[in-house]
């Protein structure tokens, strides 16, 4: 259940984030849009980098790998 609260969280927060460039984009703020866009990226790595671990230990345990 874990896996399918992810793929709403980032399908969440990509809307958020491309509603928020648009505005920025559009009020010329384009700095902001931009910051906006790489604060989005680090909350998505940090909200996924905990499955690609898991996902590493799986196939590491499967194939004895030390």
């Amino acid at each position: 259940m874990e896996d399918i609260s992810i793929i709403f969280f980032l399908l969440a927060l990509a809307i958020a984030v491309t509603i928020l460039h648009t505005f920025l984009k559009q009020a010329g703020r384009d700095e902001y849009a931009y910051l906006t866009l790489v604060v989005g990226l680090a909350l998505g790595l940090l909200r996924v980098l905990p499955v690609i671990q898991q996902l590493f230990a799986g196939v590491e345990s499967v194939f004895n790998l030390y």
